[in-house]
């Protein structure tokens, strides 16, 4: 009776190709976690951004980041709030030119927000890579109403 030899070739290409496919579906899994957490962030951006244009309090804008984002761990130091006049050309808080001041603040000035956080990938052939990825998300809106100053401390 002859053996046939190659009985044990399809264990071999399989052990080769094993860890190949191994790091394809672990890096669809932080693929997927990576969008999920960059969704998850431009959602918190979008909804302070909401809050910015009707109530220009940063520390409740920031508050209203955090809580739309509990899944990510973001935190009110990741959150940038700031306003600039109607006709900037600036879409970040980096700059301190043509803010809007509390005193000079009117219905048009751009309410900004942007909101960042470091993301890590799980898979460790990744992260030898990548090891920390950095996503923000802007958010930039007309202010709608302002806030009403003196007795009166909240807005509707």
């Amino acid at each position: 009776m002859t053996r046939d030899k190659s009985r044990g070739q399809s264990l071999v290409e399989f052990a080769v190709i094993l860890p190949v496919i191994a790091m394809v579906v672990l890096g669809l899994f932080d693929l997927g976690r990576a969008v999920f957490t960059y969704n998850t962030l431009s959602q918190a951006a979008r909804q302070a951004n909401r809050t910015a244009i009707v109530d220009q309090n940063t520390d409740r804008v920031k508050a209203m980041a955090v809580a739309a984002a509990p899944t990510i761990g973001l935190s009110s130091s990741n959150v940038s709030v700031c306003f600039k006049t109607a006709n900037s050309a600036q879409t970040s808080c980096s700059s301190s030119t043509d803010n809007c001041s509390s005193a000079d603040r009117v219905i048009g000035c751009l309410a900004i927000v942007t909101a960042s956080i470091s993301y890590v990938p799980m898979t460790p052939v990744i992260s030898i890579f990548w090891s920390n990825i950095s996503l923000s998300s802007t958010s930039i809106g007309p202010i709608d109403y302002v806030c009403p100053t003196g007795a009166q401390t909240t807005c509707p």
